[in-house]
């Protein structure tokens, strides 16, 4: 098998959104929901979305091998992100 290129899995989602809903039921307070999107564009809508119905949210990059560092977006910085402008970090 030298000499063989293995072909490398592409990621289709890049960007999450992680939600801290309440759970419906006995014994565990609270669920966390984790949605993927394809770019920062669309995560950052679905944030603003639970943001303004007041859930706790975590959102970032997912490990790409085109993107080397991972990047987490969470506290108040979550508020600056959904509203700044794309900056070319959309994958």
């Amino acid at each position: 098998m030298a000499g063989r290129v293995m072909a490398r899995h592409r990621v289709k989602n890049h960007w999450f959104v992680s939600v801290e809903m309440p759970k419906q039921g006995p014994g565990t307070r609270f669920a966390r929901q984790t949605k993927t999107f394809p770019t920062e564009a669309d995560a950052k809508q679905f944030a603003k979305e639970m943001l303004s119905n007041k859930y706790k949210i975590v959102a970032g990059t997912l490990m790409s091998p085109h993107q080397p560092v991972r990047r987490i977006i969470s506290g108040l910085k979550l508020y600056r992100w959904v509203e700044e402008e794309d900056a070319g970090y959309s994958n």
